[in-house]
């Protein structure tokens, strides 16, 4: 009942013209840059799917999907702490846990762990549930790239769906970066042309490209929030491009978001016949 499925979203990367009011009029600009392997063009993202509350038992959750890559996300909180070290007088303390698909966390799941912290500790309003504890669980579902941003808009969802108080909206999308064949020895690339970004890059295009960034961005206040990345280093051109790309992005999921959730609560709230 609460899947909902979005049209093929793009993030418009042409500096001029103003940001569509649905997903459906953004995914309407298009780029010169040839096709992916499934059809996309480079600054196009696979249909989102959310679905809110597939977990009674917790306070809120959410399960967020972009094609293959599936992730599910439960809230349990604000409630008093186990240990009085978690507690804290005057503010709320935040836990992010990430589950693999398969086996233990081991180093990766621990450095998704403190992104993802970053990303949540800037938009909860800790001060509003003083010595109470919040921890948000992912569990990934299923993996074929970008598995970085679905979990960060899968723990967003999640807070949303608990009430838990929030100042602003944070979502996140992973950028494919592509250099030229012609490297440096320190390995940045020898040519001076812009790299080629792959907004939400399969499994298959993360292994292809030379580097692989996730970014949270605040989309009200267009502030970077965290970032994580992987592969070979960034010049400053590329990085700026990265963040460019990524805050048009989730501007456009943001766009999509509002809208399913607006017509998933009037479905909900539509008396009955």
């Amino acid at each position: 009942e609460g899947c909902l499925t979005a049209p093929t979203a793009r993030a418009t990367l042409p500096r001029s013209g103003r940001l569509a009011q649905t997903a459906m009029a953004a995914a309407a600009a298009s780029t010169p840059e040839p096709r992916r392997l499934d059809g996309r063009e480079s600054n196009q993202m696979r249909p989102p799917q959310i679905e809110l509350r597939p977990l009674l038992r917790a306070d809120g959750s959410a399960r967020f999907k972009l094609g293959k890559t599936a992730a599910v996300a439960a809230v349990y909180g604000p409630r008093e702490p186990k240990s009085r070290a978690k507690e804290v007088f005057d503010r709320a303390t935040l836990d992010v846990i990430v589950r693999p698909r398969v086996g233990v966390p081991g180093p990766a799941e621990r450095q998704l762990e403190g992104h993802l912290l970053r990303q949540l500790d800037h938009i909860v309003m800790h001060q509003e549930y003083p010595r109470t504890q919040i921890t948000v669980i992912i569990q990934i579902t299923s993996t074929d790239g970008s598995i970085g941003a679905v979990a960060g808009n899968a723990a967003f969802l999640a807070l949303l769906d608990a009430g838990v108080a929030m100042r602003a909206t944070a979502l996140s999308v992973a950028i494919g970066v592509h250099f030229g064949d012609a490297r440096m020895d320190d390995g940045s690339p020898e040519s001076e042309d812009a790299p080629v970004l792959l907004l939400d890059p399969t499994e298959l295009e993360e292994k292809d490209c030379d580097a692989v960034v996730t970014v949270s961005v605040d989309s009200s206040r267009e502030q970077l929030i965290s970032s994580l990345s992987a592969g070979a280093a960034l010049d400053a051109v590329a990085w700026v491009s990265c963040i460019e790309a990524g805050g048009k992005a989730c501007k456009v999921l943001e766009s999509f978001l509002r809208m399913s959730l607006q017509k998933r609560l009037e479905a909900f709230l539509k008396p009955p016949q």
